[in-house]
């Protein structure tokens, strides 16, 4: 298999089609949505498990203050229903967390 090399000489016309190339193409683009734009202002407790990538346990367990660690998400209570605010999740994600296991999760054995 032999390799081919073109040498281009950049000229006026080469440079402005390029341009117009480059033009169309920016004005043709449309930037991914923000993560989370899509969301409600409230979320609930499926809506930010899902959005957080944790099960509702783990979800429950973050809305606690424990000795270890205060509570990861503070929880809304709305007529009796369970909301998180979409600035708090959003802002969860963002931030790198390694979260200890609760000491009633620690004693447990597989298994039991």
């Amino acid at each position: 298999m032999q390799n081919i090399t073109l040498h281009l000489q950049p000229t006026p016309e080469l440079i402005e089609s390029f341009r117009a190339i480059v033009r169309s193409e920016l004005a043709n683009y449309t930037p991914p949505t923000p993560a989370g734009f899509d969301l409600p202002d409230l979320l609930t407790r499926r809506q930010t498990a899902e959005t957080l990538q944790v099960s509702l346990t783990t979800l429950h367990d973050w809305a606690t203050d424990t000795d270890d660690r205060n509570a990861v998400l503070i929880p809304l209570k709305i007529n009796g229903r369970v909301r998180y605010r979409k600035t708090d999740v959003m802002a969860a994600l963002k931030q790198p967390r390694r979260f200890k296991h609760s000491k009633a999760v620690e004693g447990r054995t597989h298994g039991n």
